[in-house]
């Protein structure tokens, strides 16, 4: 890791997952976001659901200190008559805004047969654009997966194969069978505030099971707050809940699992280290 231009360090926290541009932070952004630093929570990664929007997610990247984004379109947001003109206007404007330097990943993508299962052909489509291009322009993706796990790795296990692609599995909630397989393809696995709940029992067992190395956390907020936040508004600070879960299921002091994270965030998103 190349850190002869930036200076990283490990012992600050990211939050590897998380929608600052939302309108639930528009009244009180700055607040949020000194109230996460004060908390050891220093670097940021403000996600795209949509290209319509795009403007704004970059515009918080420019406003605020290590806070970067990403470009992509959430599956819930794929259109339902996708055809290939209009695949090629989405990857042009994919790649315009991959020009800009704190854009550093794509998505989020994948896909969502929780809530629409009439759009899995345009899903597909969309979601292997963005992996073809993560393979071909060297950008990690980012996947949200749901009621679709077959489907999801296939989707990768193709681009893996073909393109090299590369990138984390969002806010995970599926299998250990799963994780493996995500594994297997070289993907990161990123822990969320419900392996805090009562009921992630099975989940525990798949942070168990997946190598430190492998690790990301994230808040997705201002969705999914942590117990002991659960109903309330998440922000990016409550990733040290996350973090204190993630440390005791694997018997690892808090501190070496920042440090840990920090890193393999770091080396998953290289783009921050090589255009500093």
């Amino acid at each position: 890791m190349n850190q002869k231009h930036y200076s990283l360090d490990l012992n600050k926290i990211v939050d590897s997952h998380c929608h600052l541009d939302f309108v639930d932070f528009d009244n009180d952004r700055d607040k949020i976001i000194s109230n996460a630093k004060k908390n050891n929570v220093n670097y940021f990664l403000t996600i795209s659901v949509n290209l319509e929007d795009f403007e704004k997610v970059y515009k918080v990247t420019q406003n605020y200190e290590n806070i970067w984004c990403t470009t992509g379109i959430h599956p819930n947001n794929v259109s339902s008559n996708i055809n290939s003109m209009q695949l090629d206007e989405i990857q042009r404007n994919i790649l315009t805004n991959l020009k800009n330097k704190k854009v550093v990943g794509l998505g989020e993508t994948g896909l969502d047969f929780f809530r629409d299962e009439e759009n899995k052909a345009n899903q597909k489509d969309s979601f292997m654009l963005h992996l073809f291009l993560s393979g071909k322009k060297k950008y990690p993706t980012i996947v949200h997966t749901r009621d679709a796990d077959d489907d999801t790795i296939h989707c990768i296990n193709e681009s893996v194969k073909k393109y090299s692609s590369t990138g984390l599995i969002h806010c995970f909630t599926s299998t250990k069978t799963f994780a493996k397989k995500a594994l297997d393809n070289g993907f990161y696995i990123s822990f969320s505030g419900i392996i805090t709940f009562k009921n992630a029992t099975d989940l525990i067992d798949v942070v168990k099971y997946v190598p430190l190395d492998k690790i990301l956390v994230e808040t997705d907020s201002p969705y999914l707050a942590p117990v002991p936040f659960r109903g309330k508004r998440n922000e990016p600070s409550y990733v040290n809940s996350t973090l204190e879960k993630v440390s005791e299921i694997k018997k690892i002091k808090k501190n070496e699992l920042i440090k840990t994270t920090t890193k393999n965030f770091f080396t998953l998103f290289s783009k921050i280290q090589n255009d500093h």
